[in-house]
Parts: structure tokens; C-alpha cells; sequence
């Protein structure tokens, strides 16, 4: 049980919320305490947590023509079981604000905003067509966010990664449409592939992947990033001729995974520029 409990949260989507958190706080520069970093990221890792799971409860019927493996729909895991598991992970993700080292009104403000924001997505913006795409993109940015609120922390890095973050993780999201279209379809969900044709939000969903590379040089131009982050397009413009590759053969489970392993990679080269 544990194991389909660890599924439900995604703990690889939890990894990378974390990992964006700490390449946020190295390039930022920004004052913090240990303890202040440990209660920010176990409250990412509950938050998302609540999140993924209070959206496999509210999307089991749907999941069980898309995601039948997972473990709702697959009966591993009953819906009581699910909603009280939410609950917890909401409880304690606020409750990290009592962890020493860590200020306590600042976090409790800070999360209690991004839990209502997950909970008003899976009950309400996940429903209106690129609304959802958007607001998964900018929940994908709010690790970078939260840096921003470290003293002395140095803004343009920060803006930097934000932009990368944002626009690879809309990519990402209308390719994930895409995938899931047919039991979307199904479920009576009008996503942006629904909504529009399959050709136009690929296309779309391509076109702010090509944006998001060749805007790589305006944090250079600006001032804001050393020359070395533009030795970022090396692993990139393969990853994304694959990822091109993959989207026109229709293979968009492939496309969005490595656009996923693509905002890492960018990520890294954030510490190492």
C-alpha cells in the first residue's frame, strides 16, 4: 500500500520541485538557514502530494479509460483511504511552518495560497482549456517563487529559471493533453487538443518549446547570466529535435517525458554556468 501511495504522489514530480528549490536558493544568493530550506522543501513535497492525489480522486473516472494502472482506478488504493491521505499531506505541509529554524508566518502565508491554488485547479481551472496548462506552468515555478523571498536573494538568476521553467513545463502540459486526449474525450473534459484540433496544439505546444531554446541568449544579452549558460543549447537542441521528432510521430507519452528530462538538464546548467 505505501508503495501505491508513493505512486499517487509522484514522487518524481516531487524531485524535481525540490531540486528546483535548491538550484533557486544556490543561484540566488539569497540569506536562509538550513532550517528554513528543510521546512520549504518538505512542505513542496506535501503540497504536491495533496495535489496529485486530491486530482486522482477527482479524476477517477477519467483515469480509468487514460491512467488504469494507477492506484485508484486499479482498486489498490480505496477513495477514503485517498481523501484521508490528502487531508494529512495539506495538514503538514502548514505544519513545516513550526519546524525550527524556519519563519513561521512567512511559510504558513506562503503555502496556505499555494495549497488553495492546487485545490481551486483540481476542482475548478483544470476544467477551462490552456487555463489549466497555464496554471500547472506557473505552479511548476512557485519552488523559484519562494526563493525570490529570501533576503538579499538576487533576482535575475531567479527570473531566469522561472522563465525556463514556465515555458518548458506549458510544453510539457499541452503534449500531456495530448496524450491523454482520447479519454478526455470520453470523460467529457475539453482540454486545448479537444477544444482546437490535435495540429494546432501540437504545434503550439512545439512553438513555445523552439521560443523557450532561442530565448536561451536574452539572460546573456541582459546581463543577467554568465556566457557559459549558453553552452545549455549543447544537450538541449538534441533533446528537443528528439522531442520534435517524437510529437510528428504522435509518440507524445515519449514527447513529454523528455521535455520533463530537458527542464532538468537546463536546471543543472543554472549551478554549473
Amino acid at each position: 500500500m505505501l508503495k501505491s501511495f508513493l505512486k499517487m504522489c509522484r514522487i518524481g514530480n516531487i524531485v524535481i520541485a525540490i531540486l528546483t528549490l535548491l538550484v533557486g536558493v544556490f543561484i540566488s544568493h539569497g540569506k536562509f538557514s538550513p532550517g528554513e530550506i528543510f521546512a520549504s522543501s518538505i512542505a513542496f513535497a506535501l503540497a504536491i502530494a495533496f495535489g496529485n492525489i486530491l486530482n486522482d480522486i477527482l479524476d477517477l473516472e477519467t483515469d480509468k479509460v487514460n491512467q488504469p494502472k494507477r492506484p485508484l482506478p486499479a482498486g489498490k488504493i480505496s477513495l477514503p483511504a485517498a481523501k484521508v491521505a490528502a487531508s494529512l499531506c495539506a495538514a503538514f505541509a502548514l505544519a513545516a511552518a513550526f519546524l525550527p529554524g524556519n519563519p513561521a508566518l512567512l511559510h504558513l502565508e506562503f503555502f496556505a495560497v499555494l495549497l488553495l491554488l492546487l485545490f481551486l485547479y483540481d476542482l475548478f481551472l483544470k476544467k477551462i482549456p490552456l487555463i489549466k496548462n497555464l496554471t500547472v506552468a506557473f505552479l511548476c515555478a512557485t519552488p523559484l517563487l519562494r526563493v525570490l523571498l529570501l533576503p538579499e536573494a538576487s533576482p535575475h538568476p531567479i527570473y531566469t529559471a522561472i522563465g525556463f521553467a514556465f515555458f518548458f513545463t506549458l510544453s510539457r502540459e499541452i503534449l500531456k493533453d495530448l496524450e491523454d486526449r482520447d479519454g478526455d474525450l470520453l470523460a467529457g473534459i475539453a482540454t486545448f487538443p479537444i477544444a482546437c484540433g490535435e495540429g494546432k496544439a501540437k504545434n503550439l505546444a512545439l512553438f513555445i518549446l523552439l521560443f523557450a531554446l532561442i530565448s536561451i541568449p536574452l539572460p546573456v544579452a541582459l546581463g543577467w547570466m554568465p556566457s557559459t549558460f549558453l553552452f545549455a543549447l549543447t544537450p538541449l537542441a538534441p533533446l528537443a529535435l528528439w522531442i520534435f521528432r517524437a510529437a510528428q510521430k504522435k509518440n507524445y507519452h515519449l514527447a513529454q517525458k523528455l521535455v520533463k528530462l530537458a527542464m532538468v538538464v537546463g536546471l543543472l546548467f543554472l549551478i554549473f554556468c
